[in-house]
């Protein structure tokens, strides 16, 4: 372990911080990075970095899809969410994905979601959305 800690506390830390670089560099280095750290850094993605938010959907929809074992409804449900988070329908993006992560008991990612969408988005205004 390093001064600084362990990977995943410096991982967390940058996600606390809103830091995505590190944060993206800290999640490389990870063996396994949670689905509501990896739905933050998503949403720090969509925030700072929408290339890397593009590239990162397909990734921790197949995450969530493997570890909750969505139904086919869902998984399509969950997806057409997570695209829809950079346009003007954010708020019920959001409100779909808190759906289907309540279905299957992901507290952790219910409040990441919530607390996005209350914080207010960075990209808001030029993506045309509501404040997250």
């Amino acid at each position: 372990m390093t001064a600084q800690g362990t990977v995943y506390s410096q991982f967390k830390r940058a996600l606390e911080r809103g830091n995505f670089m590190l944060g993206w560099t800290m999640a490389a280095e990870l063996p396994k990075v949670p689905l509501a750290d990896g739905l933050e850094l998503l949403l720090l993605a969509r925030d700072l970095e929408p290339a890397r938010f593009d590239r990162a959907v397909p990734r921790w929809h197949a995450l969530l899809c493997t570890e909750q074992r969505l139904c086919s409804g869902e998984a399509q449900l969950a997806l057409a969410a997570l695209n829809a988070l950079p346009g003007p329908g954010v708020q019920s993006a959001v409100r779909s994905l808190v759906a289907v992560c309540e279905t299957h008991g992901l507290d952790r990612e219910v409040q990441v979601l919530q607390t996005w969408l209350s914080r207010g988005s960075r990209g808001a205004a030029s993506a045309g959305s509501a404040p997250r």
